[in-house]
């Protein structure tokens, strides 16, 4: 039997989902960054499907849908059928109710792209229990003082809030993005299948002894998400690298520097006070701030 006929063969064996999947690895390697090869890439998302017959089957009925879940997949850079990029079988009224596969950046892709943005040290997203210790004075501290009983979670109570803020290279700290519980709650309702028993909504997170974290790393999620548009991704860290390749050729074509334009420091502030290269903006705001983690509580902020 010769290798084009045992290569044939295996093929007819296949399920037609994991065979779409390798016909589409050329484009899956020319959209993937380099930490994740294509090859790779396919095996994931083929492992994924064998591991789960409800989303094999989601992905026979209907290819099309399932193509381009992995197609964004690989276009954040994820590695599918992980925390970073949920594979779930959707059930879609327009085609007979019939389960299509659904793509969905889980909140590690999230963090993980900023990451990959190469200027942000650190990110920190947390849920915050009616029974936690969390104080937050926006303009006067920047970032939440946040503390709980980390030996017995379940003393915490039900998660009313979360948070979630970046620590950039340069040091200075990103807007926080804070929801409360209502917040969550009007992200979970705006998503669809939210309800389904296969919904990130609907697990437990920290086990069945603790059903009050149920959904948890969606509520990170949505934090996250509410981060990031405050953050560098790694999509746009790409598209700078490539702005200024293009300059780089453009200049070694035409021996003429490029000009680039230089945004004025006001406006890297916004109105709300928002940290510039570690500074806040206001003097008399960073000297309060500093009183304040000093101990010093100020008058004009009441208990």
């Amino acid at each position: 039997m010769t290798d084009q006929t045992v290569t044939s063969a295996v093929a007819t064996q296949e399920p037609q989902p994991v065979v779409l999947l390798r016909s589409y690895q050329d484009r899956f390697a020319v959209i993937l960054p380099d930490h994740i090869e294509a090859k790779q890439f396919v095996g994931l998302a083929a492992a994924a499907l064998y591991r789960d017959p409800a989303l094999m089957t989601a992905a026979n009925n209907n290819p099309g849908a399932f193509a381009n879940a992995m197609l964004r997949c690989a276009s954040l850079g994820h590695q599918p059928g992980t925390d970073e990029f949920y594979l779930i079988p959707r059930r879609n009224k327009k085609n007979n109710n019939r389960t299509e596969v659904q793509g969905i950046e889980g909140y590690r892709g999230i963090v993980e792209r900023m990451y990959r943005s190469g200027a942000v040290s650190s990110v920190i997203v947390r849920e915050v229990c009616e029974h936690d210790h969390f104080r937050f004075v926006e303009g006067m501290t920047d970032r939440p003082i946040h503390s709980w009983d980390m030996w017995h979670p379940e003393n915490r109570g039900p998660m009313v809030g979360v948070y979630a803020y970046a620590i950039l290279n340069t040091g200075a700290v990103s807007r926080v993005a804070i929801l409360s519980q209502a917040d969550v709650m009007a992200a979970r309702d705006n998503s669809d299948g939210a309800t389904s028993d296969h919904s990130p909504w609907n697990r437990l997170d920290a086990g069945k002894a603790l059903p009050q974290f149920q959904g948890r790393s969606m509520w990170w999620k949505t934090a996250a998400r509410r981060l990031e548009p405050w953050v560098p991704t790694s999509a746009e860290y790409r598209r700078e690298q490539l702005r200024a390749a293009v300059a780089a050729e453009n200049e070694r074509r035409t021996g003429t520097p490029t000009v680039v334009q230089q945004v004025p420091a006001e406006n890297l502030v916004d109105a709300d006070g928002v940290i510039h290269d570690g500074e806040l903006l206001d003097p008399d705001a960073k000297a309060a701030d500093e009183r304040w983690l000093a101990g010093e509580k100020p008058t004009e902020v009441p208990d």
